[in-house]
């Protein structure tokens, strides 16, 4: 019983550990892994969370008892409490199906950056916790969205859409980031928000 205790704890430990090394975007990403995985490990979801909260406010959660998906149960909400509509903040929705779980991720922030004729990246604040570039988020677009005029991802658009792919467990999630300017800018850009959610709550 203890040596099982003690691998739970050791193996939060190095998750923690990693995240606290990873760039936002990595983050992201792994994020965006873990709660496709078939049997998601929530508690590695809620660590790389609380990671992202922005000193001094900590990760904050509490019982979802609604829902506005039909067919899924409300359970936790994790956000970071905030004052002002311009406080990068996230608020994250964890919900259920039976036993299986669903997420909704949203990310609110201004992660600002210019680029140099050779493409060296520079932020407007270099200690700003969610820096992040639209060439660093792009790679998680495993499918570009269609629409009827067109497609997503467009590089006079700044909106980038697209679908998710678990390459292990092919579960899907939206994901869509929002900039200032047209993805497709050269001299830099601002990345205002992240949002992304279980395929299944989007139909």
């Amino acid at each position: 019983m203890y040596r099982i205790v003690f691998t739970m704890v050791a193996f939060l430990s190095v998750t923690i550990m990693c995240a606290q090394k990873q760039s936002f975007s990595q983050k992201i990403g792994q994020l965006m892994e873990l709660v496709t995985e078939e049997n998601v490990d929530n508690n590695q979801v809620r660590e790389i969370l609380k990671t992202l909260a922005i000193a001094p406010k900590e990760m904050k959660e509490g019982a979802m008892d609604y829902s506005i998906y039909d067919n899924f149960e409300g359970d936790t909400l994790y956000y970071i409490p905030y004052k002002t509509a311009e406080e990068s903040r996230f608020s994250v929705e964890k919900l259920k199906q039976g036993e299986k779980l669903f997420y909704t991720l949203q990310f609110l922030m201004q992660s600002t950056y210019t680029k140099d004729a050779k493409g060296k990246v520079e932020f407007a604040d270099p200690t700003y916790l969610y820096n992040t570039t639209i060439e660093e988020l792009e790679p998680y677009c495993t499918t570009p969205m269609k629409y009827k005029n067109g497609r997503g991802n467009s590089p006079d658009s700044p909106l980038l859409s697209c679908v998710y792919t678990n390459p292990k467990s092919k579960r899907k999630l939206m994901y869509w980031v929002v900039c200032e300017n047209k993805i497709g800018d050269t001299k830099g850009n601002t990345v205002k928000e992240i949002k992304i959610q279980s395929q299944e709550l989007w139909r």
